[in-house]
C-alpha cells in the first residue's frame, strides 16, 4: 500500500475516533495506559514516521481521549508552522522581487549632482559658431550641478531679460531652458542665469543666448 494511501487511511481512522470522542463520550483513559511519548505523538503529527510505524499507534490513538485531543493540538500547531512558513517565504519573495524592481528602475534614472558652483563664462571674444575650434571659440565649461553662471555678454549686447538654454550640438529642443537678467556694468554686459545641470549627462553640448523673439547664439559647452 503506497504511503499516500497510508496517510488517508490514518486520517480516515482519526475522524472516526474524532466521533466516537465528541459523540460517544470518548475513552478518558486516565491512567494513560499503553500511551505513547509526547515526542511520538509530535513526530506522528508533524508527519516524521513512516506510514508502517503509524499504524501501530494509530488504534491507540483513536481509542484514548488523551491521546486524541494531544494528537489534534499537535496537528493544529503543525498546521499553523507550515503556513506561516509559505508567509515567510512568499514575502521574502516579494521584497527580492519589489527590491530588485526597485533597483532595475533607479539604475535607470540619472545620477543627481546636487554641487552649488559659481562660474563665470565671458563671452567677449567668442565667435559664434559651431564649426571648428579656433583661439576664441574653445568651449566654455561646465559643472553638472546647479550652476549660478555669469555670462560676459559680447561687446554692444544691451541690458534685459535674455532667454538661455542647453541643446545638444546639433541644436533642436533644448535640453534646459532658463532666463536671466543681463545688467550694464562699467565695461561689460553682465547676464546672470541659475542653470540647473544635474539632471544632463557629461559631454559636449550648445549652450545659446536670445534676447525673447530674436534668434539664438550658439556657444559650445563642455558638462564636466
Amino acid at each position: 500500500m503506497s504511503d499516500r494511501r497510508l496517510m488517508r487511511r490514518e486520517e480516515t481512522r482519526f475522524l472516526k475516533a474524532a466521533q466516537r470522542v465528541l459523540l460517544q463520550g470518548g475513552f478518558p483513559n486516565p491512567e494513560r495506559t499503553g500511551c505513547p511519548e509526547k515526542s511520538i505523538l509530535k513526530a506522528i503529527a508533524s508527519r516524521e514516521v513512516s506510514p508502517d510505524k503509524v499504524m501501530d499507534w494509530i488504534e491507540h490513538v483513536g481509542m484514548c481521549s488523551p491521546c486524541f485531543r494531544e494528537y489534534t493540538e499537535l496537528r493544529k500547531r503543525v498546521a499553523w508552522r507550515r503556513r506561516a512558513a509559505y508567509l515567510s517565504i512568499a514575502a521574502a519573495v516579494i521584497i527580492v522581487i519589489l527590491t530588485l524592481g526597485w533597483w532595475r528602475w533607479r539604475s535607470g534614472q540619472p545620477t543627481l549632482i546636487t554641487g552649488h558652483f559659481q562660474i563665470v563664462a565671458d563671452m567677449r571674444n567668442r565667435l559664434v559658431l559651431r564649426g571648428e575650434q579656433g583661439p576664441g571659440n574653445r568651449p566654455l565649461v561646465f559643472q553638472r550641478g546647479f550652476d549660478d553662471v555669469s555670462f560676459y555678454l559680447p561687446e554692444g549686447s544691451r541690458a534685459g531679460t535674455y532667454n538661455v538654454a542647453i541643446f545638444h550640438e546639433e541644436p533642436t529642443a533644448p535640453l534646459l531652458s532658463a532666463t536671466g537678467t543681463a545688467t550694464m556694468g562699467s565695461d561689460k554686459t553682465i547676464l546672470k542665469a541659475a542653470l540647473d545641470l544635474s539632471h544632463i549627462a557629461v559631454g559636449n553640448y550648445l549652450v545659446g543666448i536670445r534676447l525673447p523673439g530674436t534668434d539664438w547664439s550658439y556657444y559650445p559647452v563642455v558638462l564636466k
